[in-house]
């Protein structure tokens, strides 16, 4: 039964005298046990590895080149234990041969939240660091932490090549196509029996009221053969219409070969729109689509055919 006693005395020594170091520790850099070694602290930054976050800790190292007794841990026993300074130093030699007797024995040494102690095949005294807390104050309440890694998306980059400078290619419009077929249809009937004497007079108008007229006599004239000689002569003494100057015009296109600004012009007759060339301008000849006399008008078309077609680009050009 006695023995018993002093074995779980002993026991409860070890127990003890492991906490003190550990708690040492977390206020000293080295904590000497007097003949046997001494643990050494030092400082680890934070660190990032492999996604995974450490706050910044103590690494513990073991020393058994370090026995000299500095008393640190002698006087913590004897404060924590309220005995005196001799009585705390047997305490601590006890712990010390228990120690030393369990590492011949090939027996692990655990110092609890450091690490353990144990000898390799070699007889050669070797320190698992098992930290279990972070022993560094200024840590006080850090935690490592893991985290998903943020990707950044790659995106490639267009590649530029230059282009060539080439003549902007003009957008042809259809004006009211259903509205104009509809007069075009009895308008070529009315012409069958016109004379082509009365015919040319007519085709030489271009506002809508003559047509009108035109469509509205056409059933009273009787049907006879002009004489081409006539016609001819009364062709020929008709002055050519000039064409009526704006103040605005709606424009299409420029284009540096003419050729190509009448290809444009005749495309816009087909389609139902005047068109006219207003010169050179730059070097381009600038085509117009229509021409107006007030600047309402002129916005008021232009709205109409960007909303039909919105990538043509056309414009206003206002003559000064």
């Amino acid at each position: 039964m006695l023995i018993i006693l002093i074995f779980d005395s002993s026991n409860n020594s070890t127990v003890e005298i492991n906490q003190y170091i550990k708690e040492l520790l977390l206020l000293n850099d080295c904590v000497i046990i007097p003949e046997f070694g001494g643990f050494v602290a030092n400082y680890k930054p934070a660190a990032i590895d492999n996604n995974r976050f450490s706050a910044p800790t103590k690494e513990i190292a073991f020393n058994n080149k370090l026995i000299s007794n500095d008393g640190l841990l002698i006087n913590f026993i004897a404060e924590r234990e309220r005995m005196d300074y001799f009585s705390a130093k047997q305490r601590l030699d006890a712990f010390v041969e228990e120690t030393m007797l369990n590492l011949e024995r090939n027996r692990n040494v655990y110092f609890e939240g450091v690490g353990y102690l144990h000898y390799d095949s070699r007889e050669n005294l070797l320190f698992e660091p098992q930290i279990t807390q972070n022993l560094l104050v200024e840590s006080y309440g850090l935690q490592n932490f893991s985290y998903e890694r943020l990707y950044q998306r790659q995106i490639q980059k267009p590649t530029f090549k230059p282009t060539e400078l080439r003549e902007p290619i003009p957008v042809i419009f259809q004006k009211r196509k259903l509205k104009r077929l509809v007069v075009a249809v009895p308008l070529l009937m009315a012409m069958a029996l016109i004379p082509l004497k009365n015919n040319k007079e007519y085709l030489l108008k271009s506002d809508m009221g003559m047509w009108e007229t035109l469509l509205e006599t056409a059933p009273a004239v009787s049907v006879e053969t002009s004489q081409p000689a006539t016609t001819a002569e009364y062709t020929a003494n008709i002055p050519a219409p000039e064409k009526k100057q704006y103040q605005y015009y709606i424009i299409g296109g420029s284009f540096k070969s003419e050729e190509n600004a009448n290809k444009y012009m005749q495309q816009l007759k087909v389609q139902g729109y005047e068109g006219q060339n207003l010169g050179i301008f730059n070097g381009l000849h600038r085509i117009a689509i229509e021409g107006f006399s007030s600047m309402e008008e002129a916005q008021k078309e232009l709205n109409l055919l960007l909303h039909q077609y919105p990538q043509s680009g056309v414009w206003i050009s206002a003559n000064e």
